[in-house]
């Protein structure tokens, strides 16, 4: 199943279809206990937690939520587009690129407004450990979900569809590739 269940954004592999819900949650509470079982580690080695996730002064709750959200669907669909083998690529080094790549565009524009949180269970590890959950914290964890969520079923609906009628013929050997 790919690098579907690697981060948490990610559970849109539960939405897609590829992830049963048991599995999701397992996945999801054994990320948020690793998280701050490295937190903790961080935090005896270097006297601080890094990674602690704050909106800016300039950013409310509601706008840190959207910019989560947004983030996070940057990079639901670029992994749901990336692994897709329906899509006719062959894997290969280009699909961790492209993965880290939203990353990086994620973080560039994230990190100066909310942090870049974009992963429930690193935000929430980090910030339990370092004793700063705030009132606004809720967008850290409601912003990637609703990401995750739409996101797997836009991909699933929207975006596959496509692609499977697309290369249908042309495995059948019948049309032509897609331009």
């Amino acid at each position: 199943s790919s690098g579907i269940n690697a981060e948490w954004p990610l559970r849109p592999g539960f939405f897609a279809r590829k992830l049963s819900l048991y599995r999701a949650a397992i996945l999801s509470v054994a990320q948020i206990i690793g998280g701050i079982i490295g937190a903790v580690v961080l935090k005896i080695v270097f006297g601080s937690t890094p990674g602690v996730v704050a909106t800016a002064m300039s950013v409310s709750g509601f706008k840190a939520l959207i910019l989560e959200f947004l983030g996070a669907l940057f990079l639901v669909l670029t992994v749901l587009a990336t692994i897709n083998d329906k899509r006719g690529h062959a894997a290969g080094y280009l699909q961790p690129l492209s993965i880290g790549i939203a990353i990086f565009v994620a973080h560039m524009f994230l990190i100066p407004l909310t942090g870049c949180g974009i992963n429930p269970a690193r935000a929430l590890a980090t910030n339990i450990v370092a004793g700063q959950i705030k009132g606004d914290f809720y967008a850290y964890i409601l912003g990637p979900i609703l990401a995750s969520a739409i996101g797997g079923l836009v991909y699933e609906f929207v975006f596959n569809p496509h692609y499977a009628s697309a290369y249908e013929g042309i495995e059948n050997g019948e049309g032509e590739e897609m331009k």
